[in-house]
C-alpha cells in the first residue's frame, strides 16, 4: 500500500514545499488549508501520517488532534510549528502526537521522521490487529449447544482453514454476523482484516464505488483517490451482508471481481489486484431469486461453495435459556446493574414467545428488562410488557392461534380438497400480510418487497392476484 501523508498547514508556500518535497520522495500526498478541513478529510479517507500546523485561525492543532482521536482515527501526527517552545514540546507528546517539528525545517529531517513515524505505526498496528484477532478467536458470542447449532460449529471448523467462499443464510437476526467473524478469526487470514459491507443499508448509486472504490476525478465531488471494501480486505476477509439486495448489473462485476482477483475503481480503466475471501450473508433464498430472474445463477453457484445455514429461534428453543443468561450476564456487567433473576413466569414466557425477530429481538428484550426492571427478580408481567414493545411482536401467540382455529374449521367443515384448502389459508394470510407491509411502508413497494424477501414484480403480481387495493 502506498503510503498516505495529509499536511494541514494555513501557509499556502509551506504546503506547496511540504508536498512537492514528500512527492519527489514517493509518498501520496494531500493538503488541508486549515483544521476543519483537516478533520473532514482524515474522516473520509485512512493516511499513514498526518503533518499538522498548530497554530491555524479557525481550529489549533491540539483540537484536531482531540477530534480526531474522539473520533477513533489513530494515524500517527507530527505537529509542525514556528514557536519552539516547552510548552509545545510537552503538550504536543502528552496529547498522543509521534512527535514534532519546528520552522524552518530541514526537508531531510522531515522524511526521515514521515519514515519513521509510518513505520512505528504499521508495526504498533500489525500488534493490535494480532491482538484483535487472539481476542476474537473465541466463540463466545455465538451462544446455543442445540443440535442445529452443534452442526453450525462443525461447518465453521471444517470451513475456516480453507480458502473458499462461504454462504451464510438464515433469517434477520440469527446472527449471520457473527459467523462470518466465527469464520474470519479462525483462519488463517486473522492477521488481516476483516470487512463487512451491508449492501442494504447503503444508496444503490453508491455501492459501486463502496465495493471497488474510485479514482480523483471519476465524478464531482470526488476531490480524492478512494480504495473501496475490496482492498481494504486484501489478504483478509471481505463480507458481503445482504447479497440478495444487489442489484444484477452490479452481481455481474462482483462475479468477475471474485473469480479474475481484480477490481477497477470507478473511473479507472487499470485493474487493480485484490485478493480477499469472499463471505456472503443473506435473509433471503437466492434459489428462488434465481428462478425470479433477479440473481445470477453463476454467481449463486460461485458464492455457494459452502453453504452454513443459520436456524431461526423458534427452531431452537432448546438455546433460549443459554442464551438468556448470556445476555443478561453480558449486559448486567455492560450497564453496570445488579444481576437479575428471572421468576418462572418470566422463563416461561420467553421460551413460549415465537421470536420473529430471532436472536436479536431476544437480546434487546434482556436488555430492556435490565434497564427498566426496578426488582432484582423479573415477572411476568414485566417481561410480557418487554416482548410486547418489540415492534408488536408479542401479538404474535394470538395470531398464531387465530390461525390455527381458522384452519382447523375449515378442515373440519369442508368439503373442499386438502389442497384447496392449503391454497385458501396461504391466500388469506398472504393477503393479510401484504396489507400490513404495505400498510407500514405507506405504499412503498420497494420497501415492502424488500421486507417481504420478493422483487417488486413478484409483489405486484401477488397485489393483483389476491384483489388488494392500492392506496
Amino acid at each position: 500500500m502506498k503510503n498516505r501523508i495529509l499536511i494541514a498547514d494555513d501557509e499556502e508556500d509551506i504546503r506547496w514545499i511540504l508536498e512537492t518535497s514528500l512527492k519527489k520522495s514517493g509518498f501520496e500526498v494531500e493538503c488541508a488549508e486549515n483544521g476543519k478541513d483537516a478533520v473532514r478529510k482524515a474522516c473520509e479517507d485512512p493516511y499513514s501520517l498526518i503533518l499538522l500546523d498548530i497554530n491555524m485561525p479557525d481550529m489549533n492543532g491540539f483540537e484536531v488532534l482531540n477530534q480526531l482521536r474522539n473520533r477513533e482515527i489513530d494515524s500517527p501526527i507530527i505537529f509542525i510549528t514556528a514557536q519552539n517552545t516547552v510548552s509545545n514540546a510537552i503538550d504536543s507528546i502528552q496529547l498522543g502526537a509521534y512527535d514534532y517539528l519546528t520552522k524552518p525545517f530541514d526537508l531531510e529531517e522531515v522524511k526521515l521522521f514521515a519514515e519513521r513515524a509510518i513505520k512505528n505505526y504499521e508495526a504498533e498496528r500489525e500488534i493490535r490487529l494480532s491482538q484483535d484477532s487472539e481476542e476474537n478467536i473465541s466463540f463466545e458470542e455465538i451462544v446455543g449447544s442445540s443440535p442445529d447449532m452443534l452442526n453450525v460449529y462443525k461447518l465453521i471448523g471444517r470451513t475456516a482453514s480453507k480458502n473458499i467462499t462461504v454462504l451464510i443464510t438464515g433469517e434477520s437476526g440469527t446472527g449471520k454476523e457473527l459467523i462470518a467473524r466465527a469464520i474470519h478469526y479462525n483462519s488463517p487470514r486473522r492477521k488481516k482484516r476483516l470487512v463487512s459491507v451491508n449492501i442494504s443499508a447503503i444508496p444503490k448509486e453508491l455501492i459501486e464505488s463502496e465495493l471497488f472504490g474510485y479514482e480523483k476525478g471519476a465524478f464531482t465531488g470526488a476531490t480524492t483517490l478512494k480504495k473501496g471494501r475490496f482492498e481494504e480486505a486484501d489478504g483478509g476477509t471481505l463480507h458481503i451482508d445482504e447479497i440478495g439486495e444487489l442489484s444484477t448489473d452490479l452481481q455481474s462485476k462482483l462475479l468477475r471481481a471474485i473469480e479474475e482477483k481484480q477490481i477497477y475503481r470507478l473511473g479507472s480503466e487499470k485493474p487493480v489486484s485484490v485478493d480477499p475471501r469472499i463471505i456472503a450473508s443473506t435473509n433471503k433464498n437466492l434459489r428462488d431469486a434465481v428462478t425470479e430472474g433477479s440473481f445470477r445463477e453463476d454467481l449463486f453457484y460461485r458464492l455457494n461453495v459452502i453453504s452454513i445455514n443459520l436456524p431461526p429461534l423458534r427452531k431452537r428453543k432448546e438455546d433460549i435459556k443459554e442464551l438468556v443468561r448470556h445476555f443478561l450476564n453480558k449486559y448486567s456487567a455492560e450497564f453496570g446493574t445488579e444481576k437479575k433473576v428471572l421468576s418462572p413466569e418470566a422463563e416461561q414466557l420467553l421460551i413460549s414467545h415465537s421470536w420473529p425477530g430471532n436472536v436479536r429481538e431476544l437480546e434487546n428484550t434482556i436488555k430492556r428488562l435490565l434497564v427498566l426492571t426496578p426488582d432484582s427478580i423479573v415477572s411476568g408481567e414485566e417481561t410480557k410488557e418487554a416482548i410486547d414493545s418489540q415492534t408488536g411482536y408479542g401479538e404474535t401467540e394470538t395470531t398464531d392461534r387465530k390461525t390455527e382455529e381458522l384452519v382447523r374449521m375449515m378442515v373440519e367443515n369442508s368439503d373442499l380438497s386438502l389442497q384447496n384448502i392449503h391454497e385458501q389459508v396461504i391466500g388469506k394470510v398472504e393477503k393479510q400480510l401484504i396489507k400490513a407491509i404495505l400498510a407500514k411502508t405507506d405504499g412503498n413497494m420497494k420497501q415492502a418487497a424488500a421486507i417481504l424477501g420478493i422483487n417488486r414484480n413478484t409483489l405486484s403480481k401477488k397485489i393483483n392476484d389476491l384483489e388488494i387495493e392500492r392506496n
